[in-house]
């Protein structure tokens, strides 16, 4: 009996002594923890941008498209300048319409951008977002030197003294160059943030940045695949728009391409056809990455594109078919019948399905 106590204890002492070196089921649980809580430490957290830059790019947008609606609704009506009438009721309202096909294609690239903006840095800093600040800051920059050059830009040939379509001033002069310089200081300073940090630091060095990226996008405009209809289509609008911003920029009268609104607006609706191109770029890259249907981004800025072509397409059905100035009254845009019919077809490719 005594050896067998005395074995007993032994054993019990042994059991014991593994017991308080042994880790209990609390020790690993607490070990496990600290572990997790080690790695989430470790894990760099995403850098999100200020609660206001939301609400900011809804705010900059609006501003955007009202001072748009502002210039093409005080320009494009009679008596501007005195004396220049309207042939027909109609005229002025499809003439306002083509370019006011804009707004949605404004809308679209300003709600991707304030989507991404609540998300992190990192989306902003996206090829997409990229490619579309960029563009808001030429069609704000262009927008802006319209408005302060109007009378000699939509001056009236061979009027003397000079006689312009448009000449702003005062408040009104001031609201719009104030739109336009949001327009492109907002996205100027989204675009250079969301740079990585070395880039960021060297600031001598973004000019540089930006003309490698649209000497990068300018030899990717052609399709990778020329067997995907719908990589072809957005190749094909993306040139197609670059050239419309090109010939809108030139002589007349093939600067009335594709506005349809002569000396009035033509040059300023340069600054949406750029914008118009930036976006087919960024879907045709979409689209070749296999990312287009299932990128909320692309998603938003085709819908942008396609309400652009749906407003334009109405507004040359209606001009020819219910304005009863056409053709009399379209002298210039009957010079250039070829290049109107061709850059109606490519409007049209707008409206063709992702699928």
């Amino acid at each position: 009996f005594t050896r067998m106590a005395k074995c007993t204890g032994v054993l019990l002492l042994a059991v014991a002594c593994t017991a308080m070196h042994a880790p209990g089921s609390r020790q690993l649980l607490s070990a496990t923890r600290r572990n997790e809580e080690n790695l989430l430490a470790a894990k760099k957290p995403l850098d999100k941008p200020p609660r206001l830059l939301q609400p900011l790019f809804g705010a900059v947008g609006l501003a955007t498209g009202a001072a748009w609606t502002t210039v093409v609704l005080t320009t494009i009506r009679s008596n501007q300048p005195l004396g220049a009438m309207m042939p027909s009721s109609t005229h002025g309202v499809f003439a306002r319409t083509s370019v006011l096909s804009a707004l949605p294609l404004i809308a679209s690239c300003y709600s991707t951008l304030a989507t991404a903006s609540a998300d992190s840095w990192e989306r902003l800093g996206s090829p997409t977002c990229r490619r579309i600040n960029l563009a808001l800051v030429a069609a704000g920059l262009g927008s802006l030197l319209w408005v302060g050059f109007a009378p000699l830009i939509t001056q009236i040939p061979g009027s003397s003294p000079l006689v312009s379509h448009q000449s702003y001033s005062g408040l009104q002069r001031a609201a719009l160059l104030g739109a336009y310089g949001s327009t492109a200081a907002l996205s100027a300073a989204v675009w250079a943030r969301s740079l990585p940090e070395e880039a960021r630091r060297k600031p001598l060095s973004w000019p540089g940045r930006v003309a490698d990226g649209v000497a990068q996008s300018l030899v990717s405009l052609g399709p990778a695949r020329a067997d995907d209809p719908v990589i072809v289509k957005y190749s094909l609008l993306s040139v197609s728009f670059l050239a419309f911003t090109a010939t809108a920029l030139g002589t007349f009268p093939l600067a009335v391409v594709p506005s349809w609104t002569g000396r009035r607006c033509s040059r300023a609706f340069a600054a949406w056809t750029l914008l118009a191109a930036a976006s087919s770029f960024n879907l045709k890259e979409a689209a070749e990455s296999g990312k287009l249907r299932a990128d909320e981004a692309c998603r938003t800025i085709s819908k942008g594109l396609k309400g652009l072509g749906a407003v334009y397409l109405a507004a040359k059905v209606g001009a020819v078919g219910f304005d009863p100035s056409f053709p009399a009254h379209y002298g210039i845009v009957k010079q250039v019948p070829a290049a109107q019919l061709a850059a109606a077809l490519l409007f049209g490719l707008t409206l063709r399905p992702d699928e």
